[in-house]
């Protein structure tokens, strides 16, 4: 004999999954995003993980002849380019997020009154 679950539990344990998939899907886009930016001269050129980690770091040919200070300036003019379009998109992200789990919320306290 099997026993169905009552009504409100099996919403409750749907919700749970619904959330557990948002945070997959979450986890798997940190995993496989990249950001790319260079500086404004385009000689250099870095890239970013979802995790906001450098993965990646180009420096055009000829470039390090114009010293240290120029080649800083211009890894740090593209790292602040890539951090800034990571930022923005994990903000969106975030807020994406809470309203799914708002609504999520929502259904839940109306269900449960």
């Amino acid at each position: 004999m099997t026993e169905e679950l009552h009504p409100q539990v099996a919403a409750v344990l749907r919700h749970g999954e619904q959330l557990q998939s948002i945070m997959d899907d979450q986890l798997h886009k940190m995993n496989s995003q990249t950001f790319v930016a260079t500086d404004e001269s385009e000689t250099v050129e870095v890239t970013l993980d979802g995790h906001q980690q450098l993965t990646n770091i180009h420096i055009d040919d000829g470039l390090l002849r114009l010293g240290a200070a120029t080649v800083e300036q211009r890894v740090n003019e593209a790292l602040q380019k890539a951090t800034a379009t990571a930022i923005s998109s994990i903000e969106a992200d975030r807020e994406r997020i809470d309203a799914m789990v708002n609504e999520m919320s929502d259904d839940l306290g109306q269900l449960l009154q």
